[in-house]
């Protein structure tokens, strides 16, 4: 229904009535013409965001090629997070080519300590965190023999512990129980499923007193006690390709700290 009066028309809309200026109705149907939104012009793909895994300009190859701190290195184990307090990490591999470039391998699940990450200077014996840090790879170490390693590798025996105790002088060393078990009031037993196979990362190697110990990446289906940890069948395959000739090195930080190497 519609009625005019000064200008003005009444119009009855889905049961409602008002009163609208008659110079803003027609009996012509508007045309609509296409256009561009401005988040599909002002946006290319080069500037949309990305997951901290895909943080890398896309000029770049990879993360791997942005790091400062690795050109002495040609292989590289990167555990990353979304945070310092989750346990749940992104563990990759990468190995640079005779050009520079770093090719990356393995991208997969892992996790850390069971209250994230903690910077080496927040690190304490028992705190069930992760070192934050960039570290030389030690000893590959299992329970079985060597699954084709070139790293030294130590077969574990029962008689095998990782001292633990800040008091002792073989505080975070690997010692024999029967030899050494009047010099310290607590140690790590290492014959493990956990230590089916793993390798030392090299952290606290000043051994500091209670800045943490028997810091490892090892087999793991959840969070850790402070070492990195994966599947069984990963950490072969990380064991089978490192080579101690390409000076490796485990970078670990949340996502945010990546600019720090």
């Amino acid at each position: 229904m519609e009625t005019s009066s000064n200008g003005w028309s009444k119009v009855r809309v889905n049961n409602k009535t008002g009163w609208v200026s008659s110079k803003y109705l027609s009996t012509k149907k508007p045309v609509v013409t296409e256009s561009t939104s401005p988040k599909e012009t002002s946006t290319s793909d080069s500037k949309k965001p990305t997951t901290p895994t895909q943080s890398t300009p896309a000029s770049s190859g990879n993360v791997a090629d942005q790091l400062k701190t690795i050109d002495a290195n040609q292989q590289l184990i990167l555990v990353t997070t979304n945070g310092s307090s989750t346990s749940s990490a992104t563990i990759r591999t990468f190995e640079k080519d005779s050009k520079g470039k770093w090719t990356q391998l393995l991208n997969i699940a892992g996790y850390i300590g069971k209250k994230g990450f903690a910077t080496p200077s927040a690190m304490s014996e028992g705190g069930k965190k992760a070192p934050i840090g960039k570290y030389t790879i030690g000893t590959a170490f299992g329970r079985y023999d060597n699954p084709g390693t070139k790293l030294p590798y130590r077969k574990i025996t029962s008689d095998d512990v990782w001292i633990d105790d800040p008091n002792s002088e073989l505080y975070n060393t690997w010692q024999s129980k029967s030899k050494t078990q009047d010099q310290w009031n607590s140690a790590e037993n290492m014959n493990i499923a956990a230590y089916n196979y793993g390798f030392v990362i090299n952290y606290n190697t000043a051994r500091t007193p209670n800045k943490g110990s028997a810091i490892f990446f090892h087999v793991s289906s959840s969070y850790t006690l402070g070492c990195t940890g994966t599947s069984q069948a990963n950490v072969i395959s990380i064991l089978k390709w490192l080579d101690p000739g390409k000076n490796p090195v485990i970078i670990q930080t949340p996502v945010s700290g990546l600019g720090n190497y």
